[in-house]
């Protein structure tokens, strides 16, 4: 009578091995692109309800958004107001900024392997003070003893569709006063050739591309600024 083998000879383990590491190298990029674009479409929700946001606010106050820049820390700069028309109870930026919100792109906080609180930018394009700019997101006026801050008058955008209003925002050298490292820089000027390089975050996939959402509430991931987006915003 034969008897029954106990083990696997070193030849069989190796094989079986390779064949775990095969299967292994096969099923991680899937994987990864499972993880990634479940991340995107969770990134282009968020936009759309940022513009929503928006949109709601700027209906309240005939048209004109939120502000784009100064009160950066305060109402009614646009990242604590579009908090407070989604439900939270924000007045600064220690209440509007958090781990969980609409304000972050989830590819962005596994880029940067920490806790985001604010992931996405403005287009503040024509409203960055520079020369025959209607205004300066950075420089709030005073007209009859009252601060008025720079919005978009959304009412006068001549594309709604083809303006973009949000996009991915990434990390980036700022001179001045520099958001904390959990939030990326908030203002882009399509125009600036340093903030079309630095200031937008190519998180879909990594390196190569990046969501935008319009003023229409539409949203795409693009891979490069687009020519009508130079125009000034009103």
């Amino acid at each position: 009578m034969t008897r029954a083998r106990a083990a696997f000879t070193l030849i069989e383990l190796l094989i079986v091995i390779a064949v775990i590491a095969v299967l292994i190298g096969i099923l991680l990029p899937a994987l990864a692109r499972t993880r990634e674009s479940a991340r995107a479409i969770q990134c282009t929700s968020n936009l759309r309800q940022i513009v929503t946001a928006t949109l709601t606010y700027a209906n309240d106050f005939d048209g004109a958004s939120p502000a784009l820049g100064t009160p950066w820390g305060s109402m009614p700069y646009w990242g604590i107001a579009v908090q407070r028309e989604a439900g939270l109870d924000a007045t600064n930026s220690a209440s509007a900024y958090r781990s969980e919100s609409m304000l972050i792109c989830p590819s962005c906080s596994a880029f940067y392997g920490r806790e985001m609180t604010r992931c996405y930018a403005v287009n503040v394009t024509g409203l960055a003070g520079a020369e025959n700019d209607r205004a300066d997101y950075d420089s709030p006026t005073v007209v009859a003893g009252k601060t008025r801050h720079t919005h978009i008058r959304t009412h006068l955008l001549a594309d709604p569709s083809g303006t973009p209003a949000y996009l991915d925002g990434a990390i980036a050298p700022i001179d001045g006063i520099a958001p904390p490292s959990t939030r990326t820089a908030s203002v882009i000027d399509f125009r600036d050739a340093s903030h079309v390089e630095n200031r937008i975050g190519r998180w879909h996939p990594l390196g190569s591309a990046f969501n935008v959402a319009s003023f229409d509430g539409s949203t795409r991931a693009e891979t490069g600024v687009r020519d009508s987006w130079l125009r000034p915003l009103p």
